[in-house]
């Protein structure tokens, strides 16, 4: 049998699996675990995992899994993966990994919690190669593309006789931009038979067209302007949105002080240090970044004191005095309380102290008002703020618009799209702007035997 399949993914956002087969070999692309309060596909962990690795598919030899990026929802069922099979993400993905890995790894051995700990998953995945590497006849070309995480992938995927592009999440209104959106598809990747593509936006577009900040490019811009008028600004952003927070970082004023948490402070060395050549301009160090270090883990910072800003040859990162980056004024990184045995989190207890914060929240809307995925940690870090004088929205979506999708088709020019990451299969078929192409609604689709030049 030849085929591709989406084991979970056509009627929900998140919680992805794709199989590419041929014969009795196969890879798997992305491994996620479910969104809170995501209910589209009725499928629950338990019964995903039997269904890929059970039944049928049991006597299945898995090549490889490959991880497009290193969200949750993409990679959170990694350690279900059984242990012979190889897997692969991007080599800067994989030390931001390794660093989220560290803190989790450390709570739960504290709270013994020692059977699934992520450090040992995480230390088996291999780096993506370079040009196009077999798997038992499936051919697989990595491309790196702009998404909210840094160092994400799609791919293309030769499979008997077709050319397949398997976009996993994507956009082009990123630190990359349009240009490097065009180039990749249109010249690099080119034309494909079929088209695997995410659709996150596909319901949420026409609300999407009210959000003011379209871009990267603006986001920044307007950091810029709120950054200059308020002393104490807060922003609350997740922390592995490397375009967000660099574009925060370089918008704040020179004059006022740029502080995060160790956590922040090491994914944010990870990114700079990484120089992709498309991100060399906001992928840099522009001054020092204050990091927020209790007592008992100064120790944490020796791998930091040594990094010099290239610019100014000083300390790229130094402890941070509340005393001194009060009075200056400051940006400041925040997170939401995630620990179940504190009450008020660290930033929470920080704000309580600030004379008037102004917050940036440049997370999802639906985490504040859409009732099937409120996170009632973000509603009650946000308590007492929602009002105009102490709060604005400040976001752009990690996913591709309806307009880049219709480019993405247009330029690779697929015989056949099959949608997946999407609240709605059937939405794709609705929208005028895809008319001219055949939209494939179901989970599984057989290759057939072909003897035909490939386009690869």
């Amino acid at each position: 049998m030849n085929r591709i399949k989406i084991y979970r993914g056509r009627n929900q956002i998140g919680g992805v699996v794709t199989e590419f087969r041929k014969g009795d070999h196969r890879i798997l692309v992305d491994f996620g675990a479910s969104l809170p309060g995501s209910k589209g596909d009725g499928i629950s962990d338990d019964k995903l995992l039997d269904e890929v690795f059970g039944g049928d598919n049991s006597s299945v030899i898995t090549d490889a899994v490959l991880f497009t990026h290193y969200h949750g929802d993409h990679v959170g069922l990694k350690n279900l993966i059984p242990n012979d099979i190889p897997m692969y993400i991007g080599k800067t993905a994989k030390e931001i990994m390794t660093i989220i890995a560290k803190r989790v790894d450390h709570v739960k051995k504290k709270n013994g919690r020692h059977e699934d700990i992520e450090m040992p998953v995480i230390e088996r995945m291999q780096p993506y190669w370079e040009d196009t590497r077999d798997f038992s006849g499936i051919k697989v070309t990595p491309y790196l593309c702009d998404h909210s995480a840094i160092d994400s992938y799609m791919f293309v995927i030769e499979l008997n006789g077709k050319k397949i592009l398997y976009t996993g999440d994507f956009r082009d209104h990123g630190v990359p931009g349009e240009k490097s959106f065009e180039d990749l598809v249109k010249n690099q990747i080119g034309k494909v038979d079929i088209l695997v593509t995410e659709g996150t936006m596909i319901l949420r577009s026409e609300a999407e067209k009210t959000n003011p900040i379209q871009s990267e490019e603006q986001l920044r811009e307007k950091a810029e302007i709120i950054f200059k008028e308020h002393h104490e600004n807060v922003v609350l952003v997740s922390s592995t949105n490397l375009d967000s927070v660099m574009n925060f970082y370089l918008a704040t004023p020179l004059e006022k002080a740029f502080v995060c948490d160790l956590y922040q402070a090491e994914i944010m060395k990870v990114a700079i240090e990484s120089r992709h050549d498309d991100f060399p301009e906001t992928y840099r160090y522009k001054k020092t970044i204050y990091v927020l270090c209790p007592d008992d883990q100064k120790i944490l910072m020796r791998d930091l004191e040594d990094i010099k800003n290239p610019y100014n040859h000083k300390r790229a990162f130094f402890p941070a005095d509340p005393e001194k980056y009060q009075a200056k004024g400051f940006v400041m990184l925040a997170r939401p309380n995630r620990n179940p045995y504190f009450k008020t989190g660290r930033f929470e207890e920080l704000m309580n102290k600030m004379r008037n914060p102004y917050i940036i929240y440049s997370l999802w809307k639906g985490y504040l008002w859409d009732e099937k995925a409120k996170d009632p940690r973000i509603i009650k870090f946000m308590e007492g703020h929602m009002d105009k004088k102490h709060f604005e929205p400040l976001h752009t979506s990690g996913h591709a618009y309806i307009e880049t999708l219709k480019k993405l088709m247009d330029m690779s020019r697929p015989d056949l799209v099959m949608p997946m990451h999407t609240e709605s299969v059937e939405a794709f078929s609705e929208r005028t702007e895809f008319k001219d192409y055949k939209i494939h609604d179901y989970p599984e689709y057989i290759i057939p035997d072909d003897t035909k030049a490939s386009h690869f």
